[in-house]
């Protein structure tokens, strides 16, 4: 772990006391003796003290009341905090993470709630429980095709669907990634216009909700899925979380198709 935070620090010359001249970061972006690694090889005190070559150079002094600094470069007032550690070990696909778009105060807090579980890829589906040990065969409940994941069960084939009448709804076209984390990041909506924003935004936790839905229904009560049902579903709930925030809109199912589709 040492080694994964060491590029973080930098240091601020005091008395010198503490900063190695070759090996610490104190002068640019990169410690000496990589940026001149064939005078380092030529050094023959290698753990040279700072203060002990500062005082020599041209334009840099030593300041002998003060202790030298460490600076973290990974936060904005460059103090070390657990949570910039936490943030600068993540994978930089892990850094960023759309939770201001999951949870959202105009649908029901258990839409939200799911969509965030599947973000983190925590829906209890047929991959996790074989990892959790149990003997099962592995095909997504909906598609019958593949291994069933989180992330596939809301992409598979007969989920696509349900994407593709969303998308129509709001007469866009859109390139799916494969998880769920990288939709919702994608998933901005600038270009439906601030009035219907709202909309587009609410659509894909209305979307997962319904397909966890109907896969519980086929897994739980042996029932068979209607593509129909499915899309009917879809629309009614997205229409059902969009009454409690539209002011002055649609009264009735139809009028909010209508709605949505307005440009």
């Amino acid at each position: 772990m040492g080694h994964s935070v060491t590029p973080s620090f930098d240091f601020v010359v005091g008395d010198g006391k503490k900063v190695r001249f070759w090996k610490d970061k104190w002068c640019g972006n990169t410690p000496l003796c990589e940026a001149f690694p064939s005078l380092f090889a030529l050094a023959t005190f290698k753990r040279l003290g700072g203060g002990n070559v500062v005082c020599c150079l041209d334009g840099k002094k030593v300041s002998v009341d003060e202790e030298d600094r460490v600076r973290w470069m990974d936060s904005k007032d460059v103090v070390f905090s657990v949570k910039s550690l936490c943030r600068a070990l993540q994978p930089v696909s892990l850094a960023y993470f759309p939770s201001k778009i999951i949870w959202n105060s105009c649908v029901q807090p258990k839409l939200s709630f799911f969509a965030w579980e599947a973000s983190w890829g925590r829906g209890l589906t047929l991959d996790r429980l074989q990892k959790k040990g149990w003997a099962l065969a592995n095909k997504c409940f909906l598609c019958q095709m593949f291994e069933e994941s989180i992330d596939y069960l809301l992409h598979c084939e007969k989920a696509k669907e349900v994407w593709m009448l969303l998308l129509s709804l709001f007469g866009v076209s859109w390139v799916f990634p494969f998880s769920i984390k990288e939709t919702r990041l994608g998933w901005r909506g600038s270009f439906v216009g601030k009035k219907r924003k709202e909309g587009w935004q609410v659509g894909p936790l209305c979307l997962f909700w319904v397909i966890w839905k109907a896969k519980n229904r086929i897994a739980f009560e042996d029932s068979m899925l209607s593509i129909q049902k499915l899309k009917a579903s879809f629309v009614y709930l997205h229409w059902s979380e969009a009454k409690l925030w539209i002011k002055d809109g649609p009264l009735t199912l139809l009028d909010f198709v209508d709605w949505v589709g307005l440009r």
